[in-house]
This record gives structure tokens, C-alpha cells and sequence, in this order.
């Protein structure tokens, strides 16, 4: 016996699998299956069709059941084998949103994925042709048009940068930080010399010659002798005694006026070079699209794509034509000197010319003091036991002279140059 199987206990899968089911026993109790449908009438509110099963096993289904108009299910399971009725398991044909259904699923997990739209913009770096126009990075017209360009091809041994001569302004972007070269150190010419203040008082650098006496200068030991005099308390070098009567009279005469060195002061002349310049070394690795051995890099512009060797290379490789040889700017070391201007004091005469003998060889207790104009003169104090002098007198018009220029010595020390080759 039959048993009514609840309308909400059926899906799609599940009303088919069970339609079948009852075609098949009623078709073996060899019962007529058009006496268990229902009236015609009464599709619409059973929500099934009138007919259920023929010849072939078809049962309707209209579609306020949630079906098809048509079910193929104990037909197409006889004939058609296993796989139809897993379609039938899954949902029924087309009907039922089952092969079909299924099939357009699955249909993005195997359809390939188009990445270029006509909007993607060209990586000038990666080798890769980002905007499948078939064009690779430089050769790419994008690429122009973002500063890119294709630099030299690079020789074994050297290694790529942006070279700019004469300026240094900040490197251009993907490129390195600035590096500061010279090319052409040059610390030749001569010194420049300036005359300062004599170091001495060339009135006091010279010999005296000194006589005492008792009357007149004449009657005593000490006669004509020679005082070495620099200015300081100097020695003097022969005995004094006594006079043949008290002390009454000195002679003394005062040195020519001399020369003595004068300070000077010396300018060395500026270093100068070829050029001043920087280097800014390539970021990361070039892009493609250029000839071979070249690279896709930012353009460099105010600098030039260059490369460059350690050392100092005679020539450069085929197809680079100017060769500049750089330093960093601390491996140039001034080394340079002046040698001497030659700067003298010549006093044209001096005056207030005093000499002071004395007891001690501080110069701290004095003796006797006697003027010095080359007269005999009268003195004062007893010079007896004097054993050293101070001998002083004043320029009256000093002029220090000597050289303008003077020559260097020495010179600038160079080291770890490089060579810079560019197009």
C-alpha cells in the first residue's frame, strides 16, 4: 500500500527519486496508472500535473510544484545507467538546475583569467609586458613618457652611473645618493707674502764699544772694550777694576743700525680643478626592452648615463669617447707650503740710546749708567765690580720689507682615482 509522502518533505532530487520509485511498483502489480492520478481539474491545487507516467515513464510536474513541466526520471534511468540518475540524485536535468547548472559553476575554476584590460599601466623595470600591448618595458611607449630610456651597455669590469661634470644637484629619482668627484686637482702657482712687525729691535742688536775713566775718559783699565749687546742682559766679558782715581767718565758707542726679521704672513694659492662634479649609482637591476647589454633606467638628464672603473684607465671601451679620471674630494690632500717673503726690519736711525751695567747676572742691581752718543760723558754710579749690561735704544722710523710672493713647497697627494667613461 501506498503511503502519501508530504509535499514539504520533497525537493527537486528527492520528488524525482520518488516519483520513480512509484512508477516502478505500480507497473509490477500490473495496476492501470491512469485510474491513481488525479482529475484533471485538480492540477491547480495539487500543484502536480494530471498524468503521471506513460509508456516511456514520463511523469509531469507543473510549476507551482517547483518543477519542470516534464520530469524524466524511470525512463531515462532504464536506459540511460548511472549516470543520469546521479543527474537525477543532483537535481534532474536542465530543469531542475542540475548538469547544466553544475557545469556553469564550475565554469570559473576553468576558464583562464585575462589580466590586461587596456588599463594597465607598464612597469619599466620588470621585464614583463604588463599591458599586453607586446611591448616590454622601454619599448614600450609608456615608458618614454615616464622618464624611463635606455642606458649604455655595460662592459665587464665596469659598473653603470650618472655622471655630471660641473654641478651636483640631487640625483634623479631611482638613482642613488650623490657622491662628490673632481677631476684635474691642480695646487700649482706661488705664495703671497705680507710683512708684519719686527720680531726684535734692530737698534740693540749689534757691538758697543765702551771706555771709562776718571776724568776725561782717559785714565782707567777699561778702554775700547766690546759689549755684544742683543737687547737683553748680555755679559761683559772683561774685569772692570779700579780707576786710577774716583769714577767720573764713560764712552760709549752705539752699533749701526741693523736688520732683524720681521713676521710675514703667507697665503698659498687656491686649488683648482677641471671640474667639480658628482656620481649617483643605479638602483636595482635595469629594465628589458633595450638593445642587448642595455638597461631601462630613469633618465638621468641634467647627468649622463656613464660607467666608471677603480683606477686610472688609459682608454675607454668602444663606444664611449670621453674619459674624465675623478678623486673623492677628501683623497685629494694639500700637502703645500710657503717657503720664506724674506720680510727685515731697517731702522734708518734710532735714538735715546742708554747703557746700564750691572752687578748680578739678572741685570737686578745696578752698577753705573753712561750714555751712549759716542762722546765722553759723565757717569753715574761705580762700575768696579759691574759684570753685565743692558743696552737700550729706540728706532725712529722702522720699515719691514721683503718678497710679495714666495715659492711652494710640496704639493697635493692623490689617491684611489677613478675612471669615468661616457658616451
Amino acid at each position: 500500500m501506498l503511503h502519501p509522502v508530504p509535499s514539504w518533505r520533497l525537493h527537486r532530487g528527492g520528488l524525482a527519486l520518488l516519483v520513480a520509485a512509484g512508477v516502478a511498483g505500480l507497473a509490477a502489480c500490473g495496476l492501470d496508472l491512469q485510474g491513481l492520478g488525479e482529475a484533471p481539474g485538480d492540477d491547480a491545487s495539487s500543484g502536480h500535473d494530471g498524468t503521471v507516467g506513460d509508456a516511456s515513464g514520463e511523469v509531469a510536474v507543473d510549476a507551482s510544484g517547483g518543477g519542470d513541466a516534464t520530469l524524466d526520471v524511470a525512463a531515462e534511468t532504464a536506459t540511460d545507467g548511472p549516470a543520469e540518475a546521479r543527474d537525477a540524485a543532483d537535481g534532474g536535468d536542465a530543469a531542475f538546475g542540475g548538469d547544466a547548472a553544475n557545469d556553469a559553476a564550475d565554469a570559473p575554476a576553468d576558464a583562464p583569467v585575462d589580466a590586461c584590460d587596456g588599463s594597465a599601466v607598464e612597469n619599466c623595470t620588470n621585464g614583463v609586458d604588463d599591458n599586453c600591448n607586446g611591448l616590454i618595458d622601454c619599448a614600450d611607449p609608456q615608458c618614454a613618457s615616464q622618464g624611463y630610456t635606455c642606458t649604455p651597455a655595460v662592459p665587464a669590469g665596469w659598473t653603470l652611473v650618472a655622471y655630471t661634470e660641473s654641478a651636483r644637484p640631487s640625483c634623479p629619482a631611482g638613482w642613488g645618493s650623490s657622491a662628490p668627484v673632481v677631476e684635474g686637482p691642480d695646487g700649482g702657482g706661488a705664495c703671497q707674502c705680507t710683512c708684519g712687525a719686527p720680531l726684535g729691535n734692530a737698534c740693540v742688536q749689534g757691538t758697543l764699544s765702551m771706555s771709562l775713566g776718571q776724568n776725561v775718559c782717559g785714565c782707567g783699565q777699561v778702554q775700547n772694550v766690546p759689549l755684544a749687546s742683543n737687547g737683553l742682559c748680555d755679559p761683559i766679558n772683561h774685569a772692570i777694576g779700579n780707576p786710577c782715581g774716583g769714577w767720573g767718565d764713560g764712552k760709549v758707542t752705539a752699533p749701526a743700525p741693523g736688520t732683524v726679521a720681521c713676521s710675514q704672513t703667507t697665503a698659498l694659492p687656491p686649488v683648482t680643478y677641471a671640474a667639480q662634479g658628482e656620481t649617483c649609482a643605479a638602483l636595482g637591476n635595469p629594465g628589458a626592452g633595450c638593445s642587448a647589454g642595455a638597461g631601462c633606467l630613469p633618465q638621468p638628464a641634467p647627468a649622463l648615463s656613464c660607467i666608471e672603473h677603480a683606477g686610472s684607465q688609459a682608454t675607454c671601451p668602444p663606444g664611449f669617447t670621453q674619459l674624465h679620471v675623478v678623486y673623492a674630494p677628501s683623497d685629494v690632500v694639500d700637502q703645500r707650503g710657503c717657503s720664506s717673503c724674506g720680510c727685515a726690519s731697517a731702522p734708518t736711525s734710532c735714538s735715546g740710546g742708554t747703557l746700564t751695567l750691572y752687578d748680578d747676572p739678572g741685570c737686578s742691581k745696578s752698577a753705573a749708567t753712561v750714555p751712549v752718543d759716542g762722546n765722553c760723558d759723565t757717569m753715574t754710579g761705580d762700575p768696579s765690580d759691574a759684570g753685565w749690561f743692558i743696552y737700550s735704544a729706540t728706532p725712529n722710523t722702522t720699515a719691514c720689507a721683503g718678497a710679495s710672493a714666495s715659492a711652494l713647497d710640496g704639493g697635493l697627494a692623490v689617491s684611489n682615482p677613478k675612471t669615468i667613461c661616457c658616451p
